[in-house]
């Protein structure tokens, strides 16, 4: 047999007969036939599965009424059928099959429905589309590097209509991304009603439209959730926070605004704690069971002469930091809340810091005790327009200064697709007049989404793919070796109606294979 074992370099050369592609990402270890393969003509099966897993088994089928002496029938075996989902939730799961005398069986054994719901994907991508066929004899043992391997959409800037954010969840399951970080709070706008502050939605009118209904998220999450993937919400403070300016207008929020960009101040009466916490408690309702809150906490502005010194911002971050804990929760911010202003000191082992910029990294804030993310923004930024090669990235092998016994969590990375360069103005005016017009403006109007979303999708895909091959299983491959890999990750999106970029072209905000989204 052929076989895949992490690391091996010449994995193309290894699966010859596995006309539908490459398995992506990659299995730590795939043993398949290269001489011979049999049809599929299959039905789904698992003991009392839930209803959560009838919409697993649902979404794949392996039925070929032409094949009459292939495999028969794909057999689940999952040990544990909880819907919990978190930071353990194990992912892992075997394929096992040979045709042999009267066996005709394909097993899948996990733990946990969501590794059940994996081993569907790889077979489905194990699986010639043409001939419906498979190889005759398959062996996967797979499990993922990282269980936080997730995807940021910032909609606080330019809004991702609802039926956009379905489409990438749909993208994310095909590759084993699981985390789906909701960035809805910035320059912008607050995209999520909210019950105990109306207008923070209800200003947003015109040009300036576009939020989520509560049952716009509930509906996010449950679509989530049935594919494996958690939704962590994301309320930007103290900067980036003008998305509370209708709650400066009623007092019920105090900013520092003497100079560009304003930021939220700790007022000494307390209206901005007050506020921010009674906005997070319901966001932490809404979002359910979801373990982790993100705060930003990044790019802070000091204003020392109306009150936003750096302890002022500390003091805020340390107060909803503590309110997230208090409510069960786990907060993370941006690496800035803890190595610029130091409003997360004293988390230590309750918090989780996300690494961005040219700072710290993971290593580094292990060994200050905390979990920690990783985003490295030269090579996650996807509006950055980082090449292939640079997206595929061992997030293992970050530089540190790091030495420490401590033992918190590196739990894993991030890719992003920040909305900054569709801003109708610079951060939508957050900086002042007279700065220079973002190259997307044209697009942030609600009535140009259809082109929008053509633009985010051709700019995320198939890019965000190679970061999820990233996180789950990292290893040496040479950039040719990379773009073959991902032509047939990228064919594979296009058959599930995923708006990708094209293999042989360039798409960036304004055009797609030198064609513009403008007419």
């Amino acid at each position: 047999p052929d076989i895949l074992m992490n690391p091996v370099r010449a994995f193309l050369l290894l699966l010859p007969t596995l006309i539908a592609g490459d398995v992506w990402p990659t299995p730590n270890f795939l043993s398949s036939s290269s001489s011979s393969s049999s049809c599929l003509n299959a039905e789904i099966s698992a003991p009392d599965a839930s209803d959560r897993l009838n919409k697993i088994m649902a979404r794949y089928n392996f039925t070929s009424p032409g094949c009459t002496d292939g495999f028969d029938s794909v057999n689940l075996i999952i040990s544990d059928p909880s819907y919990a989902l978190n930071q353990d939730t194990d992912y892992a799961y075997n394929i096992s099959a040979n045709i042999s005398g009267t066996a005709s069986v394909i097993t899948i054994t996990s733990k946990t429905i969501y590794g059940a719901a994996y081993g569907l994907e790889t077979l489905n991508q194990l699986t010639d589309a043409d001939s419906h066929s498979v190889p005759s004899s398959i062996d996967v043992v797979d499990s993922p590097s990282y269980n936080h391997r997730g995807f940021m959409i910032d909609t606080g800037r330019r809004f991702v209509p609802l039926s956009t954010i379905f489409k990438n969840i749909d993208a994310m399951a095909m590759n084993k991304l699981n985390v789906l970080h909701l960035h809805f709070a910035d320059w912008c706008r607050y995209a999520i009603e909210s019950d105990s502050f109306p207008s923070l939605t209800s200003s947003l009118v015109g040009d300036q439209a576009g939020h989520y209904t509560k049952q716009d998220v509930r509906d996010m999450i449950e679509y989530a959730n049935d594919r494996g993937i958690r939704v962590i919400p994301e309320v930007d403070l103290p900067g980036h926070s003008t998305w509370g300016f209708p709650l400066k207008t009623s007092g019920d929020l105090k900013y520092c605004t003497a100079t560009n960009p304003p930021s939220l101040l700790d007022d000494a009466d307390g209206k901005t704690e007050a506020t921010l916490k009674t906005i997070i408690s319901e966001v932490i309702e809404l979002f359910g069971e979801e373990e982790l809150f993100h705060i930003g906490a990044d790019e802070i502005s000091t204003l020392d002469g109306e009150g936003c010194t750096i302890e002022n911002i500390a003091g805020i971050e340390t107060k909803i930091f503590q309110h997230i804990v208090d409510s069960e929760r786990t907060p993370v911010c941006w690496e800035e809340g803890y190595y610029k202003s130091g409003g997360a000191e004293g988390f230590e082992g309750e918090a989780v810091i996300n690494a961005w910029n040219a700072g710290p990294r993971p290593n580094d804030i292990i060994a200050d005790g905390f979990d920690a993310i990783e985003s490295m923004s030269d090579n996650f930024y996807l509006n950055n327009k980082p090449s292939w090669s640079a997206v595929w990235y061992d997030i293992s092998s970050t530089p540190s200064s790091a030495e420490s016994s401590k033992s918190p969590t590196f739990r894993g990375g991030e890719v992003s697709m920040w909305t900054d360069n569709y801003c109708y103005a610079l951060q939508c005016g957050a900086f002042g007049p007279d700065q220079n017009v973002p190259v997307g403006a044209a697009l942030y109007p609600p009535s140009m989404d259809d082109q929008f979303t053509s633009s985010f999708m051709g700019m995320v895909w198939p890019k965000a793919a190679i970061a999820a091959g990233a996180f789950w299983n990292y290893y040496e491959l040479t950039d040719d070796d990379l773009k073959t890999k991902i032509e047939g990750v990228a064919n594979r999106l296009k058959e599930a109606a995923i708006d990708a970029c094209p293999n042989d072209c360039d798409c960036d905000e304004l055009t797609r294979c030198g064609d513009s989204y403008i007419n």
